[in-house]
């Protein structure tokens, strides 16, 4: 497939927004981080649901808490139509804690599913969910091995069981309807609205698997 000078830009401008902005949340640059999400946007996942304002500001809260992250971005397939595109990333999430005294790394791989949204000369994100596919909890000194609940982890999903039991150790919980490969109608059905809301032709409000359109 030939692309045009336009399309090919705006490809590589949708790509260096997304990997701009998890370097910006990984250095711990929130003002940086904030100013790439539309007014509009809206974040679902594993850990948080809501606009990407209040998505920077729980990030940034969060870091200052026992669990230190970052993000190994890999390739981005992006699909621009007009003003919006769509972007699916390889995404390798670290998770460094403790669990019972045991350093740890929960290691989550996963696909990123962004939208972008052209706002005047530049592209800003509209949304963002992940795909869940498996995770692993790898104990930082092979010789000092955490006791996990084997009983509570066996209830959890296996896209992102170590997600979901190291949130329910700290008195959280996570959703058990995210999308993940486990459960392939979860992502059938993510995808199919991530092409809907292509189509349309402004930002609406999140309910359910799909982004209406506001009246």
């Amino acid at each position: 497939m030939t692309l045009s000078s336009h399309e090919a830009l705006d490809r590589l401008a949708v790509t260096d927004m997304i990997v701009r902005e998890r370097a910006a949340r990984d250095a711990g640059l929130w003002s940086d981080m904030g100013a790439f999400y539309h007014q509009d946007s809206t974040v679902d996942i594993s850990w948080f649901t809501g606009s990407g304002v209040q998505f920077t500001a729980a990030t940034r809260e969060a870091a200052g808490g026992p669990l230190y992250t970052f993000h190994q971005m890999g390739a981005s397939a992006v699909t621009v139509l007009r003003d919006r595109a769509l972007v699916d990333s390889n995404c390798t999430v670290h998770a460094f804690t403790a669990v019972d005294g045991v350093d740890v790394d929960v290691v989550s791989y996963c696909r990123l599913q962004w939208r972008a949204q052209r706002d005047g000369a530049h592209w800003l994100i509209a949304g963002l969910r992940s795909i869940y596919i498996r995770d692993v909890l790898a104990a930082v000194n092979p010789q000092q091995v955490p006791e996990l609940d084997l009983a509570l982890l066996a209830g959890f999903r296996p896209s992102y069981r170590h997600i979901a039991y190291l949130a329910e150790k700290s008195g959280s919980t996570v959703r058990d309807d995210l999308p993940g490969v486990d459960r392939p109608e979860t992502v059938v059905a993510l995808r199919a609205g991530e092409r809907m809301w292509l189509t349309q032709e402004r930002i609406g409000a999140y309910d359910g698997e799909v982004y209406l359109p506001n009246p």
